[in-house]
């Protein structure tokens, strides 16, 4: 019942969603095992995913892999339409939170039944912990991690030299960080906001450096004292400035991409972001003076701290050639050849998944070219990294997160009162969820 409730849900979703048929599947190698690859990424990353493909595919002689581009809007819908018809890909790419629902709903294979003892154990061994908890969903490894998204503090130097700092000189605490921003904000005689010295605007982001924990599976919970901290950060902050004015400001800003993003435009002085503006950033203002260090603690609180968000590759229950699947997912990480996992990451701009492929020598010319990246690299291997809680409440409960923070950020919702709002949102879905037999 639950298969068919989730499926009948697809389908009623797709008549808002365009569901144009994939491209025609092209094979260069008809001899060989073909697998069937869905993915996302376009723009300027499709031709990189194919370069990706195609050195995979020269780098052996049994499978070829045809990679197909699924647009992110219609991505979770065609695929829910393709395994309801028993015709599914061999590989899906996902970035969405679908981990936990799609195991739970047998949609996608263990890859613990694909993977030989040995390579799992060599996995278990050496991926670094937030891959693994990324990848396993109760005890099973169901996904492989091509990259993960960590956030650190972004310092613009030329506005830090405006009050005598640089970056050997950074705040070592969130507090500091924050005494450090109303100093670097500006106003013009009209007291409008021109620029903001720090400005985050999701509890959620920051919340691991309070060392906050917001449960695991359906069980999650955000008001607890940690997250509370988090939340009136956060809340202060904009109280600080003023809800207004943080809402005149923000509405005013360009479109975060090329010239424009807030780094390169300047007005921010300090910025919470990911791993992928150095090379952003690199691209369109690379002569840019910045540097990256991770979030400081606040008192009490945690280092070397984000919350993760994971690029998911996985094996549909109904693929065709799961061994083939699974051997590109081994060359795209670099389990059995870290130079070539180090170009494929590298190529990608993403973070690696061990040691192993992080000192690879590709990937070290790319942190040569990209040296702010190596704080990113850092952080990926820290024990102090969080995952939020996966089961099929996740994408639900991270729209209502959404919705509080912006209450929060305009105002019309303290933190405490919306953390107590978010636990009764979520306690009164868990309840309907049970009522319709989807939960235990």
């Amino acid at each position: 019942m639950q298969l068919k409730a989730i499926l009948l849900s697809a389908a009623a979703l797709a008549v808002f969603v365009v569901l144009a048929p994939p491209p025609p599947e092209v094979q260069h190698y008809p001899k060989r095992e073909k697998v069937i690859f869905w993915h996302m990424w376009t723009a300027e990353w499709k031709p990189v995913v194919e370069g990706i493909v195609q050195r995979f595919n020269e780098s052996q002689t049994q499978y070829e892999v045809v990679p197909l581009v699924v647009p992110a809007d219609g991505a979770t819908t065609k695929f829910l339409l393709s395994a309801s018809g028993g015709s599914t890909p061999d590989l899906v790419s996902q970035w969405n939170p679908v981990l936990g629902t799609w195991s739970d709903r047998s949609l996608v294979r263990p890859l613990d039944e694909i993977m030989s003892p040995a390579e799992k154990q060599r996995y278990t061994s050496e991926a670094y912990p937030i891959m693994q908890r990324h990848a396993t969903y109760k005890g099973r490894i169901m996904a492989m991690i091509a990259g993960v998204d960590v956030s650190a503090l972004y310092y613009r130097l030329d506005h830090l030299k405006e009050v005598g700092l640089d970056e050997n000189h950074l705040p070592q605490t969130l507090e500091g960080v924050m005494e450090l921003a109303k100093k670097l904000d500006r106003r013009d005689k009209n007291g409008k906001l021109t620029r903001v010295g720090f400005l985050p605007q999701s509890w959620k982001q920051i919340a691991p450096s309070f060392d906050s924990n917001f449960g695991e599976g359906v069980d999650m919970t955000f008001d607890t004292p940690d997250n509370r901290r988090a939340a009136e950060f956060i809340v202060d902050n904009d109280k600080r400035l003023g809800f207004d004015a943080v809402r005149r400001f923000t509405s005013s800003q360009a479109a975060d991409t090329g010239m424009t993003q807030p780094l390169i435009a300047g007005n921010y002085s300090i910025l919470l972001d990911g791993q992928w503006r150095v090379k952003q950033t690199a691209q369109y203002a690379p002569n840019l003076a910045y540097c990256v260090a991770p979030v400081p603690p606040p008192k009490g609180g945690k280092a070397m701290a984000s919350m993760t968000d994971p690029n998911y590759l996985m094996i549909p229950r109904a693929a065709n050639c799961p061994k083939g699947a699974w051997a590109f997912m081994k060359f795209w990480l670099g389990m059995d050849d870290a130079e070539a996992g180090g170009h494929n990451v590298a190529d990608m701009g993403w973070l690696p998944y061990c040691d192993r492929v992080a000192h690879s020598h590709n990937y070290q010319e790319y942190l040569k070219k990209y040296p702010r990246f190596k704080t990113f690299v850092d952080l990926v291997a820290s024990q102090n990294l969080q995952v939020f809680p996966r089961s099929m409440l996740q994408t639900f409960a991270t729209d209502e997160i959404t919705k509080v923070e912006e209450s929060n950020n305009h105002g019309t919702l303290g933190a405490v009162e919306g953390l107590k709002h978010l636990d009764q949102t979520i306690a009164d879905e868990k309840a309907r969820q049970r009522r319709l037999g989807n939960l235990r």
